[in-house]
């Protein structure tokens, strides 16, 4: 798989994506240290995160500290407060004016937080079916040692669980992005995929990470965008 490193946004012309486009410096650094210093201090988080196992014990393969903002059509989660959206809400049309699309099927947006020992096992966003879906990662965290370890990794296969992740790495890994500050990560969420979990010498730093992502997008028609005075524009 290849892995297109940009300067820039790029308005998107063919679904579905066949390549894993990165973007480093998304957002200009005051926005960036608002939006982390916000996630850090406030009390949103819960461990809810997980990708079920189907397992008769009930337990999941993974389960991460995380905080969800939009369901399914933009629906608020039953514990979530309007005011705590906002910036979330600025993201998402952030991406759909850069990027050029508008979400058909919206499906969710919310955070992940990974410590020592979380490790993200493999698993995919959309349904096989769903060609025309994006999915976002973005990674807010203002500092990050690269000794810490944390990149996302993408496989040819799905695998369940741990068990033989390390044999899974050697025979399915197919691409992988480092974990770095103000990073936007764009691709096809049908591929499988999972996030490291920090190394020992993390410590007690969390690895974060924002999820925006839908089934379905359409792609913005000639003339289509948001307008300047819309509430949720930005200055850049």
């Amino acid at each position: 798989m290849e892995i297109v490193h940009l300067d820039e946004p790029f308005k998107i012309q063919d679904l579905p994506l066949t390549k894993v486009y990165v973007l480093d410096n998304w957002l200009a650094q005051p926005l960036h240290h608002h939006y982390d210093s916000w996630i850090s201090r406030n009390n949103i988080w819960s461990k809810t995160n997980q990708v079920e196992s189907g397992s008769s014990t009930g337990l999941p393969h993974h389960s991460f500290w995380g905080a969800t903002f939009f369901r399914h059509n933009y629906e608020l989660d039953r514990d979530t407060k309007v005011e705590e959206t906002w910036f979330t809400r600025y993201l998402d049309r952030r991406l759909q004016t850069e990027f050029g699309f508008k979400w058909v099927r919206f499906q969710y947006a919310g955070l992940n937080s990974q410590t020592v020992g979380l490790q993200g096992t493999t698993h995919s966003d959309c349904d096989k079916d769903d060609a025309w879906n994006l999915s976002f990662l973005y990674y807010p965290n203002r500092f990050w040692n690269p000794a810490w370890g944390g990149r996302l990794r993408f496989y040819d296969s799905p695998q369940q669980g741990l068990d033989g992740r390390d044999e899974h790495i050697k025979n399915h890994q197919i691409g992988e992005v480092d974990f770095k500050p103000n990073r936007l990560i764009m691709f096809d969420g049908r591929i499988p995929h999972g996030a490291d979990a920090p190394e020992e010498s993390a410590r007690y730093m969390d690895r974060r990470s924002l999820v925006i992502r839908g089934d379905e997008v359409r792609l913005e028609e000639e003339g289509e965008n948001y307008h300047a005075n819309d509430r949720f524009s930005y200055i850049r």
